[in-house]
């Protein structure tokens, strides 16, 4: 692996990476191109554009940065600072812990396993629309806030609130949210399949179908959804499905076109709206739709596949040379 710096001052090689300091008090900034192992950056990192960093238990002590089209593949790592990817860079972190937040500039994607940020998930709405924010089996304490982007939580719990705001699509399965959800102005609709929401719950002007439980029109769900506090799903385009879900305080909704349909939800406060008398719902009304565009599997596709490339390109680079 090669390290290079802008300001090649104070040079020092760290177990197989290049780290350098500008003069004064400037951080340490390392960076990352090819392949290291179990040792200690102490500082930044920086993976440089196009090119591929590969990391087996190694940590970074201060912040990592993987530049536009790069790739970080990190195994049992540490990152005490923020983990940021720009324009079409990806990152695959497994069994890694994440000190800051992590935060997706347009990247092609966040793919994260067995994780744990201490922070918040971030994809904000001045970048590039599309990539992904896939969390499985991951703890996040902080928020997940997506503007621009695919936020696919699975077998995950969040801290705080799920916000995903005019991004592409925000999908839950099996994941824990300890405050508020809310889905707003979404290009591809919603989904959430076996999931418990403590607080509030709100959808609103969602372009394409809102499935919660059932069979359609996204995927099978396992189980069904619980929600601690009001949910409110309103003018969706698409069709919102609603099965077997727990609702203890309201359930509301207007101006959802076609009508809402569901079936077997039990709600403790107030029903109104177009839910107050639901028609049953069928998987026949969206046709061959419904496995075909199960999200979390084309993302998962799409992240191992680049994940390979990129471990490829690491290994090719070698460790770390002057």
């Amino acid at each position: 692996m090669k390290a290079v710096s802008t300001l090649l001052t104070g040079a020092l090689v760290v177990g197989g990476l290049v780290a350098v300091t500008a003069p004064s008090q400037a951080a340490l900034t390392t960076r990352c191109v090819g392949v290291a192992g179990a040792v200690t950056v102490p500082g930044d990192l920086v993976v440089p554009a196009d090119k591929s960093c590969m990391l087996d238990g190694t940590v970074i002590q201060g912040n990592v940065r993987v530049q536009s089209g790069a790739d970080l593949i990190i195994t049992g790592g540490t990152i005490e600072g923020n983990l940021v990817a720009q324009a079409d860079a990806y990152v695959d972190a497994e069994d890694t812990s994440v000190g800051g937040n992590v935060v997706s500039r347009g990247s092609y994607g966040v793919f994260l396993t067995g994780a744990e940020v201490a922070g918040n998930l971030n994809s904000p709405a001045d970048v590039t629309r599309g990539g992904f924010l896939l969390a499985d089996r991951t703890g996040i304490a902080g928020n997940v806030n997506d503007r621009s982007g695919t936020t696919l939580l699975l077998s995950s719990t969040v801290g705080k609130q799920v916000t995903g705001n005019g991004n592409v699509a925000t999908d839950l399965d099996d994941t824990v949210v300890e405050g508020r959800l809310t889905v707003t102005g979404t290009e591809q609709g919603s989904l959430l399949c076996d999931s418990e929401v403590h607080g509030k719950a709100t959808y609103l002007d969602n372009a394409d179908a809102v499935q919660i439980g059932g069979t359609a029109p996204w995927t099978s769900c396992a189980g069904s959804a619980y929600f601690g506090g009001d949910l409110s799903i309103d003018s969706t385009t698409g069709g919102v499905h609603l099965v077997d879900a727990i609702v203890r305080g309201d359930l509301s909704g207007d101006g959802n076109s076609p009508s809402p349909v569901g079936s077997g939800n039990r709600v403790r406060g107030e029903i109104s709206g177009q839910f107050a008398d639901l028609t049953p719902a069928s998987a026949a009304r969206f046709g061959a739709r419904a496995q075909v565009e199960d999200r979390f599997s084309q993302a998962r596709a799409a992240a191992e596949a680049r994940t390979q490339s990129a471990e490829v390109e690491a290994v090719e680079a070698g460790p770390a040379r002057l």
